[in-house]
């Protein structure tokens, strides 16, 4: 039987951001007016750029190669991050997040060849970080959505190859290899 991981992509945040949205969010963990909602862990947060899914061991060698191919033809980039939205809508949220803009589209373009390189199936790509799930049915964040987040910068100069592992409690997730942006490879 192969060994399999669950893996993902993911742009982290940094030291600062992550911890002005710390702050933050630790504000409303206890209001009872989002009671229906799991919030993540501020250690984990992150980018999604692709879900992999379950991967079979030996190939993790051919991802990491993938991704240093793509990440050589990206420049490293800085990002305005600010505002929380919800999936699939703030009325009926299964996600509530923090925004990441992307204006000229670079971000995005990171996440598509990121995508195309593991074979992962496209759909479009919104950055963002979430913060929260609802624990069972769509939960109203409304007022969640309308209040003030902190305005910050998302500093992307990698992209992470990360493993998940599930269980009890909150998923972990082991970082298996970093990939700088615009460098290439010499051989």
């Amino acid at each position: 039987m192969t060994d399999r991981w669950r893996c993902f992509v993911a742009v982290p945040l940094g030291d600062e951001l992550s911890l002005a949205l710390r702050t933050l969010v630790y504000d409303w963990r206890d209001e009872p007016d989002f009671d229906g909602l799991h919030w993540t862990d501020p250690g984990s947060w992150h980018v999604t750029l692709a879900f992999l899914g379950s991967v079979e061991v030996d190939r993790i060698d051919g991802i990491v190669s993938a991704l240093r191919e793509v990440a050589a033809a990206h420049r490293p980039m800085r990002l305005a991050t600010g505002g929380l939205g919800a999936f699939p809508s703030a009325g009926r949220a299964r996600v509530a997040w923090y925004g990441v803009a992307d204006p000229d589209g670079r971000l995005a373009a990171l996440a598509r060849d990121v995508r195309r390189a593991t074979g992962v199936a496209g759909s479009e790509f919104r950055g963002h970080v979430t913060l929260a799930r609802a624990r069972r049915e769509p939960v109203s964040v409304r007022e969640l959505v309308d209040r003030a987040s902190p305005e910050g910068t998302l500093s992307v100069d990698h992209v992470a190859l990360m493993r998940s592992h599930l269980g009890r409690g909150p998923a972990r997730y082991e970082g298996v290899a970093d990939v700088d942006l615009g460098v290439t490879s010499r051989v």
